[in-house]
């Protein structure tokens, strides 16, 4: 059987999740960020979160190394139902090259992981 779009979507992210030990451990740094902005309950998008581990330069070179790393993490919080997206942002980083950026927001499920 021939995998789908979304199954190869999901089995890239895992790989990403699952070798986060590179750069020191960055993909932990990252979940914890992500986890402050799911307790707070307030709406955010992967911008806010960037902004959040700014100064962190172990983190920063990660995310430069794997781009993917940050999307992933997202991804895989969204997958377990512990976020949905409520609406689309402009991204202000010239790298995006103005392509959407989804706003998250926590769903009750985060209650019931937790």
């Amino acid at each position: 059987m021939i995998p789908t779009g979304e199954q190869l979507r999901n089995e890239g992210q895992h790989i990403v999740e699952v070798n986060d030990s590179v750069e020191a451990n960055a993909g932990a740094v990252i979940r914890a960020v992500l986890d402050r902005f799911i307790e707070s309950g307030e709406p955010f998008s992967a911008d806010e979160i960037r902004d959040a581990l700014g100064g962190n330069d172990a983190v920063e070179r990660a995310m430069f190394k794997r781009p993917n790393l940050l999307p992933a993490i997202i991804g895989g919080a969204s997958r377990k139902g512990l976020i949905e997206p409520i609406g689309i942002v402009k991204p202000t980083r010239p790298s995006r090259h103005a392509n959407r950026n989804l706003i998250w927001r926590a769903t009750n499920r985060q209650e019931v992981a937790a």
